[in-house]
C-alpha cells in the first residue's frame, strides 16, 4: 500500500458566538490522504499562516511511501535525518512548495515547531484514520485500547456579549449545564473589558478584578456545585496579577487557571504554580519537548495539548503518558471542529490520566457537522461517544462541506 496523494480543502462559515460573545467567522482546513489500495484517511489542521506550505511539504515527502511508516515520515519532516540520509530522503524530482524546498538534515523551518508541525498534525490524523481502516480496528486501539468510550467535553464559553449583565452570565452557565455539559470555561480577558485601564501593561486593575470575581460567582451560582469551571487568560497578564487573580478566585473551586501569562517563561509558571490555590494549566501550543521542560521544572499541574498543534495523535498520546508518569492529569485544548475533536477523543479514550476535551463551536452547527458518523452524534450527555468503527469512523458530509467551501477551494 502506497500513498498516492495528500489533499486539503478549506471550509469557511459563520461563528455565531466568537471571543467575547461577538459574531465572527471560522475557517477549518480538512486533509485527505489517498492510497493505491483505495483506502483513504481524513484529518484536520488549523488555518494558520504557512499551513498550506507545510501541507505541500508533507505531500512531497510522503508520496509513494507506505502509510504504515507513519512515525519515520513524521520524524523526517519534523527533525530531518543525518547524512548520508536514508533512501527516503532522496528528494530529487519531488514537487516541494517553493517556500519550503527539500531539507534532509532538519525540518524545513530548521526548528521542530511552527507550520511543519501544525501541518503534519493534520496529515498524521489522516494517517491514523487510514491505518485503522486498513487494520479494521478503531483508532483508539492503535494506542493500546480504550479506558473509556465516553469522553468528557468542556465547553469554551468565552463570555456573553453583554459582559456587564450578571443575568447573561447566569444564563450562559445554566444553559450549558442544562444541555448536559458538566464542564465549561470562561475567558478572563473578556469578562470585564470596560474596566481595563491599560491594554499594554499586562495588569488587572482593582475594578476589573472585582468584576471578574462577581461574574464568575454568578456563573458558579447558576451552574451549581457539580459543574467544573475553568478560566483562560489567553497569555495576557503579569506574574503578580496572575497570582492575585488565582487567589481571589480560590473560593470558586476552579478546575484550573489556564495560560494566565505568556507561555514561554517556565520560571514564571513555576512561581505561579507555587502560589496558586487552583491547578495551573498550560500548553495548548506546546510540543512534547516543551511539555517535558514544564513538567521537569514543576511549572504545571495540568498539561493541555492540542492534537492539531502538538504533532498529531501519537504525540498527543506520548504527552499523556509522560504526564501520567509524573501523576499529572491531561486535559486537551480543542481548537478544531468535528474531525479534530473525534481524533482527540480517540486518544483521550486510550489515555488513563485524561480529564476533559475542549470544544469551542457549539453554536456553529456546520463546524460540528462537516464530518458525520453512522448512528452517532458528535456529543451525547456532555461527552464525545467513541465509535468502534475502523479508524476514526468518520465520513465527509458533502452537503455541509459544499455549503461552507471557501472561495477558490475544490472539494476532495
Amino acid at each position: 500500500m502506497k500513498i498516492t496523494d495528500v489533499r486539503w480543502m478549506l471550509l469557511k462559515g459563520p461563528r455565531p458566538h466568537d471571543l467575547g460573545g461577538e459574531v465572527g467567522t471560522s475557517r477549518k482546513m480538512l486533509v485527505r490522504v489517498d492510497t493505491d489500495a483505495g483506502i483513504y484517511g481524513l484529518g484536520e489542521c488549523d488555518n494558520f499562516p504557512g499551513i498550506r506550505d507545510g501541507l505541500g511539504y508533507c505531500r512531497a515527502v510522503m508520496l509513494g511511501r507506505d502509510p504504515l511508516e507513519l512515525r519515520p515520515m513524521w520524524s523526517e519532516i519534523v527533525y530531518g535525518t543525518v547524512a548520508p540520509h536514508p533512501p527516503s530522503s532522496n528528494f530529487a524530482g519531488r514537487d516541494f512548495p517553493s517556500e519550503f524546498g527539500p531539507c534532509a538534515p532538519m525540518s524545513p523551518t530548521a526548528t521542530p515547531d511552527g507550520p511543519p508541525v501544525w501541518a503534519v498534525s493534520g496529515v498524521e490524523i489522516a494517517l491514523v484514520d487510514l491505518i485503522g481502516k486498513a487494520l479494521k480496528t478503531p483508532a483508539y486501539n492503535v494506542f493500546g485500547g480504550a479506558f473509556r468510550k465516553e469522553v468528557p467535553v468542556y465547553l469554551d464559553r468565552s463570555s456573553p456579549s453583554d459582559q456587564e449583565n450578571l443575568d447573561a452570565w447566569r444564563k450562559m452557565a445554566s444553559d450549558a449545564a442544562m444541555e448536559g455539559f458538566g464542564r465549561m470555561k470562561f475567558d478572563i480577558d473578556y469578562m470585564a473589558p470596560r474596566h481595563v485601564k491599560d491594554v499594554w501593561n499586562r495588569t488587572i486593575s482593582a475594578a476589573q478584578m472585582i468584576q471578574i470575581v462577581k461574574r464568575l460567582e454568578a456563573a458558579r451560582e447558576a451552574a451549581g456545585d457539580e459543574v467544573e469551571i475553568a478560566v483562560d487568560g489567553h497569555m495576557q497578564y503579569n506574574l503578580p496579577d496572575s497570582v492575585r487573580l488565582a487567589q481571589e478566585l480560590a473560593h470558586l473551586k476552579l478546575a484550573w487557571v489556564e495560560d494566565l501569562m505568556p507561555i514561554t517563561n517556565v520560571d514564571a509558571y513555576r512561581q505561579l504554580r507555587a502560589k496558586s490555590p487552583s491547578p495551573v494549566c498550560v500548553g495548548e501550543m506546546f510540543t512534547m519537548e516543551q511539555f517535558r521542560t514544564f513538567v521537569d521544572h514543576e511549572a504545571a499541574d495540568i498539561l493541555h495539548p492540542d492534537v492539531m498543534f502538538c504533532g498529531g495523535m501519537h504525540e498527543l498520546h506520548r504527552i499523556g503518558l509522560y504526564a501520567d508518569s509524573h501523576y499529572l492529569p491531561l486535559a486537551m485544548h480543542g481548537n478544531g471542529g468535528a474531525l479534530a475533536t473525534i481524533a482527540a477523543a480517540h486518544v483521550a479514550a486510550a489515555t488513563r490520566n485524561f480529564l476533559s476535551l475542549e470544544y469551542h463551536f457549539i453554536e456553529a452547527r456546520w463546524i460540528g457537522e462537516f464530518v458525520r458518523r453512522e448512528g452517532l452524534p458528535l456529543f451525547r450527555n456532555g461527552c464525545v461517544p467513541v465509535s468502534d468503527a475502523p479508524g476514526l469512523g468518520v465520513e465527509i458530509d458533502e452537503r455541509v462541506c459544499r455549503e461552507n467551501l471557501a472561495p477558490g477551494e475544490k472539494m476532495f
